[in-house]
C-alpha cells in the first residue's frame, strides 16, 4: 500500500476503538415491543439495558514520511 500524498510505502497502521451508546430509535423500537407484546419483550428489554454500549473498531493509516492519515 502506498501513501495517496507522496507515493511513500512506509505506512504505519493503528486500529482506533470508539465506544458508542444505542440511538434514541433502537430505545423507542424496544419500548414498542415491550408495549405490544403485553410484557414478552420486557426480556429484550433487559439485554438493552445490560449491553447498552456498541464498540467501533476503525483502521486508520498513518504515513511514516509526510504524516498523513487515512481510513484503510
Amino acid at each position: 500500500m502506498n501513501c495517496p500524498n507522496c507515493g511513500s510505502e512506509n505506512i504505519e497502521f493503528i486500529a482506533n476503538t470508539q465506544s458508542k451508546n444505542r440511538s434514541c430509535l433502537s430505545w423507542i423500537l424496544m419500548f414498542l415491543l415491550f408495549f405490544f407484546t403485553l410484557g414478552i419483550g420486557l426480556i429484550f428489554w433487559i439485554i438493552m439495558l445490560a449491553t447498552n454500549k456498541k464498540t467501533i473498531t476503525k483502521t486508520r493509516a498513518i504515513c511514516r514520511n509526510c504524516g498523513h492519515q487515512w481510513d484503510v
